[in-house]
């Protein structure tokens, strides 16, 4: 035999062996779908505690325990406007047990901003369901002393016309929300990053800012707040107007969605979509979401690939409008 035989003869044996072994070391991880869930599933939230994203991946995680008689757990991984959290699950194995719940922000803007995030939104991950979503807020520092946005407004221009806004991360709706209403009011913004809203409220709270336009949800009901940027105003807080009734144009949602690591079986997706589209349709979870400002959506994973495409065209103009603004 030729040594180039010998050589091609234990490449192939190697490759058997380490196909041997990664066999049996995935094999206690591998479920069909009729089994699964058999272990504890994660489900990784991508922004600071205490916000809407949190009460919802909270919500579903204990459903979804009391559904499959297993334990779902729900991890707290924020940092980079919701990339960080991203990124961790996009290396987990595809094998059903890794979920993770993101935003508009982090799966819409960022890429349109930036084309090195470590992660492609399409290509690395499978979409499972939007989860919903929420308006806006305007929240203001209670050392303004102001109460309404033509308040504000009077407040800003007697002070430089130029307020610290926070921001729930960069390239997240808040910022462009907040980037749109100060465009309308004609009030420069010194924008500062946070990792979700609870911390925007604490500054808010202790003066270190004097404007925030975080999603709204539980966290926020601490802070003054000016306005909601939905259509409608909200359930829970039916005396907080929109910014159409305030006499300023613009509306804004926070969208947020579950996505799978790419190569996650397609089975295993549509059983978890199934469950938690269930949860959404209950009138009690309607209720209890709408006490925070949510509205759930639910529906097939192809719902979550159409909105992104959606947002995309209706957003990107505006995001390099804004950013070639910033840039002068």
């Amino acid at each position: 035999m030729s040594s180039r035989s010998t050589k091609l003869g234990n490449a192939v044996r190697h490759v058997a062996a380490a196909a041997v072994i990664a066999a049996a070391v995935f094999a206690p991880f591998a479920v069909s779908a009729e089994e699964w869930p058999a272990r504890t599933v994660t489900l990784t939230q991508t922004f600071a505690a205490g916000g809407t994203m949190d009460f919802m991946a909270r919500s579903i995680a204990q459903a979804m325990s009391e559904s499959f008689g297993k334990t779902f757990i729900v991890e707290t991984k924020a940092g980079g406007s919701g990339v960080v959290g991203l990124l961790a699950v996009g290396k987990e194995p595809p094998d059903g047990y890794n979920f993770v719940i993101s935003a508009i922000g982090p799966m819409v803007f960022r890429p349109i901003l930036e084309k090195n995030l470590g992660f492609d939104a399409d290509k690395d991950f499978e979409p499972v369901i939007l989860v919903g979503a929420t308006p806006n807020a305007v929240l203001v520092a209670p050392k303004l002393g102001v109460s309404t946005i033509a308040d504000f407004k009077v407040w800003a221009a007697k002070n430089g016309n130029r307020v610290n806004i926070g921001m729930p991360g960069v390239g997240t709706m808040g910022q462009y929300c907040g980037a749109l209403l100060l465009d309308k009011l004609g009030i420069e913004g010194n924008f500062i990053n946070y990792r979700g809203a609870t911390p925007i409220v604490q500054d808010l709270l202790g003066g270190q800012i004097e404007l925030g336009t975080p999603a709204f949800g539980p966290s926020v009901m601490a802070a003054r707040i000016l306005a909601i940027t939905s259509d409608q105003r909200l359930d829970a807080i039916p005396n907080v107007p929109t910014l159409k009734e305030s006499g300023i144009d613009v509306t804004c949602a926070t969208w947020n969605a579950i996505f799978a690591p790419r190569g996650t079986p397609k089975a295993i997706i549509a059983k978890f979509n199934a469950a938690i589209d269930a949860y959404l349709k209950k009138p009690e979870t309607r209720a209890a979401f709408n006490k925070v400002g949510l509205t759930p959506w639910g529906g097939p994973p192809e719902r979550v690939t159409a909105q992104m495409a959606e947002d995309r065209k209706t957003w990107a103009a505006i995001i390099r409008r804004i950013q070639a603004a910033n840039a002068k």
